[in-house]
């Protein structure tokens, strides 16, 4: 395990070498584990942030034809008419806001991840906006990822008060990395369905390194670290 960081309980700790001013729970992608979000979050060399690395449990998953797998929920194929996980993405929301429990009320919290992990940082941003996540949020980033429910979004944020209001606090950086002409598209989609509803959010089609070396100006400056 590299340097400057631990494991409790499978969840994966990136300590700041500076002050500490902001806690980001990362979320990797389908079949990998915590420890693997470990290095290229530490080659940001952003000395303030605190990164959580939790590993998803092992569950079958239909787009692998039942494979057991580290997966934050079950996933058909990637599609505008996806089937969705929703006990399991809300289970892993219940998750995630806890561990930020032990951290610093003063700190920025914000959410993360890559593909399958960049859809549940985004489900738990349209959460907050409703109201159903009680952190206070300040920035999501979702690298190659989508938006589940994304189709009843805009109608939704009418059912609570101070959706809008949360919603408008949020900062959303996404990034489009995949030569998969159709996924980009609909990431493009859930990108869009989001602005609509009120997120001000940022969407980028980059190749991989230039994803990671606009992360390291852009949450800096958008965190003002």
């Amino acid at each position: 395990m590299a340097s400057g960081s631990r494991v409790m309980n499978n969840v994966y700790i990136v300590e700041p070498i500076g002050v500490h001013k902001a806690t980001i729970v990362w979320l990797h992608d389908i079949g990998l584990k915590g420890v693997d979000s470990v290095q290229p979050l530490q080659s940001l060399g952003l000395p303030n942030i605190k990164w959580i690395c939790p590993t998803a449990p092992t569950r079958r998953v239909t787009s692998l034809g039942g494979e057991e797998t580290t997966a934050w929920c079950d996933i058909t194929k990637v599609s505008e008419s996806m089937h969705h996980d929703f006990e399991a993405l809300d289970n892993v929301n219940s998750f995630v806001a806890g561990l930020f429990s032990s951290e610093p009320e003063h700190v920025i919290k914000g959410v993360g991840g890559v593909g399958l992990g960049a859809a549940q940082a985004l489900y738990f941003a349209s959460n907050y906006a409703f109201g159903r996540v009680t952190i206070n949020l300040k920035i999501v980033v979702g690298i190659n990822g989508w938006l589940p429910s994304w189709t009843t979004l805009r109608n939704d944020m009418y059912s609570a008060f101070g959706t809008f209001v949360r919603a408008g606090s949020l900062i959303l950086l996404t990034y489009g990395t995949s030569d998969d002409v159709a996924f980009s598209a609909f990431a493009r989609i859930c990108a869009d369905s989001l602005h609509l509803a009120g997120f001000p959010i940022i969407h980028k089609q980059c190749g991989g390194d230039h994803v990671m070396n606009d992360l390291r100006v852009a949450l800096p400056q958008y965190l003002r670290l």
